[in-house]
């Protein structure tokens, strides 16, 4: 087991502008505030992630005593244009049309290319699990999705992967070898995040 590698992904709660099904890339905004506490099956000391409010302000929620290493190159993509809009705003421009219709070759007027996008969260991840052992991020729901797509046990492509708040995804590799050789993980499993119950 010691030269196993795991890598536990959470997104963040949610803030205002997921409960209104907005785009949100990097517009820092806070979660929802929420006074209740969580029990995790992991206590990690170091937590990794984006710079954005959302991410640290989990981060700080769900693992108190863990020390959050920020990260600009974690953040969500850039939507430009379509920042802070909803599909009911947007259903009619033909750009965003062609950007749904495929994500990874169209770029939002004034945003970041998927290409980019990938590079940015892919080289700052690798970076990050440079050795066997076990890692936590929270991140947002695109970061989470390119990397289900790129090590997730089975090829999915971006669009057809779902990302839930308040899950744990724990991906394992046995050896410290096939990780760093690009391959996919050997296990994926999908936990809750509950809340503790109030006695």
């Amino acid at each position: 087991m010691g030269h196993s590698v795991t890598v536990h992904l959470i997104r963040h709660e949610k803030t205002a502008a997921n409960i209104e099904r907005k785009y949100i890339g990097w517009t820092d905004e806070s979660i929802v505030i929420n006074k209740c506490e969580y029990q995790l099956p992991i206590q990690p000391a170091n937590v990794y992630g984006s710079d954005l409010k959302r991410c640290k302000e989990t981060a700080k929620l769900y693992f108190p005593t863990a020390y959050f290493h920020p990260l600009e190159k974690f953040r969500e993509i850039n939507f430009g244009d379509f920042e802070m809009k909803t599909y009911e705003q947007l259903k009619e421009n033909p750009m965003y049309r062609q950007w749904i219709d495929s994500p990874e070759t169209v770029i939002p007027p004034n945003g970041e290319s998927f290409a980019n996008f990938t590079e940015r969260i892919v080289h700052q991840f690798r970076q990050i699990v440079s050795a066997a052992g076990d890692y936590c991020f929270i991140f947002h729901g695109g970061v989470i999705r390119v990397l289900l797509s790129m090590i997730g046990p089975k090829e999915e492509s971006f669009q057809q992967i779902d990302v839930q708040h308040r899950l744990i995804y724990t991906l394992q590799w046995s050896t410290w070898a096939n990780f760093e050789g690009g391959a996919r993980c050997e296990s994926l499993s999908v936990e809750p995040i509950m809340e503790k119950e109030n006695l």
